[in-house]
């Protein structure tokens, strides 16, 4: 296995709590979310940094992996590839998925029916029953349990979070197909080309680039995920290397990503930001350890230790507002009631603090205890098949 690239799992760290807390604000914090935005539009456009996830993950692909399908793709390298990426990323989405199953039919046994919080209970989707709720719907379960809902559903179901790991899993199903085009030199200048253009189809069908489910959210997730891997292919010089192996490079392409995030959502802002995540990617991948103000500030023991537990905390967050949520709302109505009447900022960070603070030691618990040991458990499950079937 090829050693950690600096800077990229810190990333991966940042862009899974930006998610947390754009899914957090329409569920904890809604009366917060308009005035915010006379400020800034950084929560509101959290969204994107999934792309940076697509991104991210093609780099890391390539990686890892060009050296085994540059030859070719035979059944059985495709076969122990998926294997690999299924033991990484189904156990803690099953698992996830089978806690909020459960609650659902603790919900059902109990007559309890849907509670979204404040906004959802204005827009008059509170007491739906239990299975028939605007995420956690029977007739989305199999296509859950097959982690193909990002496909097969257009709305979002269950672990609202997920979809993106079920267009990404089709994306891991089609990698090993693209290395060897990846390589070839001639057709290098299309893979940028078709993720502008894929980009701007999805932008202009839909007005942004928030599409969770069907055809659009492959589109968005391959097209991105294809130029990660495209990226670590591009031949850079060391003059080249130099110009992009430092603070000012690092911190420059760092805030103007933060900037384009800040600004209002308009015409194609979003193909834009992702784009910059594009840059940031690629310039985040060219730095060396160092003990410099901005790369420390970047990439030190705690944003690592953030980009580690970041799929549990990008799973977990989902079930803790969507259970949370209405487990406060049966146990604790009254303070519930009395926190959605809260307006004053202080109140919303000493809020915020309370929910990641829980939300990452949940998250931590789940990459020691869950995440890590389902991973080797399957892996040397499948090792020892590997040494059975050679005798």
């Amino acid at each position: 296995m090829k050693s950690a690239i600096p800077i990229l799992t810190p990333l991966r760290g940042i862009a899974a709590l930006c998610v947390v807390f754009f899914h957090a604000r329409i569920i904890i914090f809604p009366q917060w979310m308009t005035p915010l935005t006379e400020y800034t539009h950084f929560v509101e456009n959290g969204y994107l940094w999934v792309d940076l996830f697509f991104i991210l993950s093609g780099f890391v692909m390539m990686h890892v992996y060009q050296s085994t399908f540059v030859r070719g793709v035979t059944p059985s390298k495709w076969k122990h590839f998926i294997w690999l990426r299924f033991s990484r990323i189904y156990p803690l989405f099953f698992i996830t998925l089978i806690v909020l199953i459960t609650w659902e039919t603790f919900k059902a046994s109990n007559g309890i029916g849907f509670y979204g919080g404040a906004l959802f209970e204005k827009w008059g989707m509170s007491g739906i029953p239990a299975f028939e709720g605007p995420f956690n719907r029977s007739e989305a379960l199999l296509p859950n349990a097959l982690m193909l809902h990002g496909f097969l559903v257009t709305d979002l179901s269950w672990n609202i979070s997920s979809w993106s790991l079920s267009v990404e899993w089709l994306s891991y199903m089609i990698f090993p197909f693209l290395v060897s085009l990846l390589l070839k030199r001639k057709l290098s200048f299309l893979f940028p080309v078709i993720f502008i253009l894929g980009l701007l189809y999805i932008n202009h069908t839909k007005g942004s680039l928030d599409v969770t489910g069907g055809l659009l959210a492959f589109i968005r997730a391959i097209t991105s995920f294809t130029l990660g891997a495209w990226m670590y292919t591009v031949s850079i010089t060391e003059k080249q290397q130099r110009i992009m192996n430092n603070d000012f490079a690092l911190w420059t392409i760092f805030a103007i990503c933060i900037g384009l995030l800040h600004l209002q959502k308009t015409s194609y802002h979003n193909v834009l930001v992702v784009s910059s995540f594009a840059a940031l990617v690629l310039i985040s991948a060219q730095q060396s350890e160092r003990n410099t103000p901005v790369f420390k500030l970047l990439d030190n023991r705690f944003t690592r230790f953030l980009g580690d537990i970041s799929y549990s905390l990008y799973l977990w967050h989902a079930v803790l507002l969507l259970a949370g949520i209405e487990i406060a709302h049966l146990l604790f109505p009254e303070q519930l009631t009395t926190w959605q009447n809260q307006t004053s900022w202080g109140t919303a960070c000493i809020g915020a603090g309370v929910f990641i603070s829980i939300a990452i030691s949940i998250s931590t618990l789940s990459y020691y205890y869950l995440e890590k040991p389902a991973i080797k458990i399957l892996r040397a499950r499948r090792q020892r098949n590997i040494k059975a079937n050679s005798i």
